[in-house]
């Protein structure tokens, strides 16, 4: 069997990965069910650049490349203290702006691209 583990696409990645069950922590898409859906899979990092953490694996997560880039200003944007939390009230902290840009494109989608095709 051929191991990836310098392969700068997925190597690097794939601990987070299996830890997270390919599952985005965010919309919870799970990237074992097809190869266009474990495509999408990314690693988010949850702490801002410059942070003494932020390239630890326990501080980044599995995310699909949408919910990694629903909001690319959330480090900035907001002005939150991230230091002392977990990985997890992190992952919860961001869940809920994921999720309403998600929603805003949702709605976009269906008023734009499914009323196109009924």
């Amino acid at each position: 069997m051929t191991t990836y583990t310098d392969d700068s696409l997925r190597g690097y990645g794939h601990r987070i990965y299996e830890r997270d069950n390919f599952t985005c922590r965010y919309c919870g898409v799970d990237g074992r069910t097809s190869f266009d859906v474990w495509l999408t899979l990314s690693v988010d990092h949850l702490l801002p650049k410059g942070h003494p953490l932020r390239d630890e694996e326990e501080f980044m997560v599995t995310a699909c490349k949408f919910c990694n880039t629903a909001d690319n200003h959330y480090f900035t944007k907001y002005g939150f203290s991230f230091d002392g939390m977990t990985p997890d009230e992190l992952v919860e902290r961001r869940r809920k702006y994921v999720h309403a840009v998600r929603q805003q494109y949702c709605a976009f989608w269906e008023e734009n691209v499914k009323a196109i095709s009924q």
